[in-house]
């Protein structure tokens, strides 16, 4: 099994995110893609929305208020799961379920306040928003692997983050560029196929997309603790002993 272990104190490198980021998918590519392929099922809503139904905007807050819910239950079994890679562990599905039913609320919280926190900051300006969701971007690791509550975890994300921003925003480009070209590739390839089989491959690509997007965000906390703190694998991984 991989061992992608960081040296205590080493630099935080965007090269170095991205290839253990692919580290930690690969050997879990089939479990990730599942979670985030259901998380992202609320999509087709979406995707597939008739403007002139009577009622799209009740299938709209389902849509949002389901995804949300995945969604704070998927990133804490993606999480689990990346940790157990970490610490040279393979991870099980049933096992990463309960540990990420276990701080089910939490997160759910966090995702709460961290979608209205960026959308009001939307709604004033781009950059606000923007600011804020790198701001925030480690939030759900923080309130997983530290226990921490909605609140704290966005402040803890607000301290590993600072002096390191740019970078992450660069990553955050990076990915959110690259994932709307090929699933703009994807769409006009599988469209004289009908919307339903180019709705159908854009809901694939964007579970693979996710599944890496999660594994990106855990390296950067991972590797943000290790060159901030000094602390190793081991010791960030021990909450889940």
């Amino acid at each position: 099994m991989t061992d992608v272990t960081v040296d205590r104190g080493a630099s935080f490198r965007i090269g170095s995110v991205f290839n253990r980021a692919w580290e930690i998918l690969a050997p879990n590519f089939v479990l990730f893609f599942c979670v985030t392929f259901v998380v992202s099922l609320p999509n087709l809503i979406f995707l597939l929305r008739d403007p002139r139904s009577p009622n799209l905007g009740w299938n709209v807050l389902f849509a949002v208020l389901a995804g949300m819910i995945l969604n704070a239950i998927g990133q804490a079994v993606i999480l689990f799961g990346a940790f157990q890679q970490l610490r040279g562990q393979p991870a099980y599905l049933g096992e990463a379920l309960q540990r990420g039913l276990a701080r089910f609320f939490p997160i759910l919280g966090f995702g709460i306040l961290y979608t209205l926190g960026i959308t009001l900051g939307a709604m004033l300006l781009i950059v606000p928003g923007l600011m804020l969701f790198v701001r925030w971007s480690l939030g759900v690791p923080a309130c997983v692997v530290e226990g921490l509550g909605p609140s704290a975890s966005m402040k803890r994300s607000a301290e590993l983050t600072k002096g390191h921003r740019w970078q992450i925003f660069g990553i955050t480009c990076l990915l959110f560029i690259g994932s709307a070209l090929v699933n703009k590739l994807v769409t006009m390839v599988l469209g004289p196929a009908g919307i339903v089989v180019a709705a159908f491959g854009s809901l694939v690509w964007t579970a693979v997309w996710a599944a890496y997007w999660n594994c990106v965000l855990i390296m950067i906390y991972h590797e943000l603790r290790v060159a901030k703190e000094g602390v190793d694998t081991e010791q960030i991984v021990s909450v889940f002993d």
